[in-house]
């Protein structure tokens, strides 16, 4: 790497400005005073971030995302029925023997299939991601 007195190198975006510039053009900071002194012996490291600029990409998109929350709703809506079967022995009156049983069955079962949809839902979204960012990367 070649030093070059007539430059000086922006400590805030890294970017090399002319010795007559006191700001930098980029992000308006003030020339360091270090760089005043032409009989420097420091080692000037400069960094690329040409990708800074670039943003970084969520790790869902709207498909995803919407398999995400829609995964999120139908787990709280299936607790909430499971909740409601449990209790609606207590609140409205069956003519059959054993509603506390049937209650019990019900709010297994319906709290099982929540889960299950819940975890499909979930594992397409991240299939989904998983696919798509390994086309990016192609």
């Amino acid at each position: 790497m070649s030093e070059n007195n007539n430059t000086w190198l922006c400590r805030n975006c890294n970017t090399l400005v002319s010795a007559d510039a006191n700001i930098c053009p980029k992000c308006n900071a003030e020339r360091p005073e270090e760089c005043d002194s032409t009989e420097s012996n420091k080692v000037v490291v400069m960094e690329n971030y040409a990708n800074k600029d670039a943003e970084k990409k969520k790790k869902y998109i709207f498909r995803e995302a919407v398999l995400v929350n829609a995964a999120d709703i139908l787990l709280i809506l299936g607790i909430f029925l499971s909740i409601g079967a449990l209790l609606s022995p207590n609140f409205i009156e069956y003519n059959f023997v054993n509603s506390t049983l049937l209650s019990i069955v019900a709010t297994v079962v319906i709290f099982v299939i929540s889960l299950i949809t819940w975890a499909l839902f979930r594992t397409l979204a991240e299939i989904s991601r998983m696919l798509r960012t390994r086309n990016e990367k192609e």
